[in-house]
């Protein structure tokens, strides 16, 4: 997994994720939003929630992932539905 979608390198993240079936982006502080955006068009299902806390703001970082996708199976997989696939819950 990449965390906090590779920092600065946020474009060079998802390329390599894009590319690779088995890497995780994880969006924990994620700075910019259009990088939020365009991770998770590109892999929707390998996006993970992520909020840094307590140094980043869960509710800052949902409301991102919510601005970015519409209601509905993108925007819950990305919210957790892909974390709990993974873990078998």
């Amino acid at each position: 997994m990449i965390s906090q979608l590779g920092g600065l390198n946020w474009l060079t993240a998802i390329e390599l994720a894009r590319e690779t079936p088995n890497l995780y982006l994880g969006l924990s502080t994620a700075g910019v939003i259009f990088a939020v955006r365009l991770a998770i068009d590109e892999v929707p299902d390998r996006t993970l929630f992520g909020s840094d806390a307590p140094y980043g703001d869960p509710s800052l970082a949902r409301a991102t992932v919510e601005r970015v996708t519409r209601p509905g199976m993108v925007g819950d997989r990305v919210l957790g539905g892909t974390l709990a696939e993974l873990l078998g819950l």
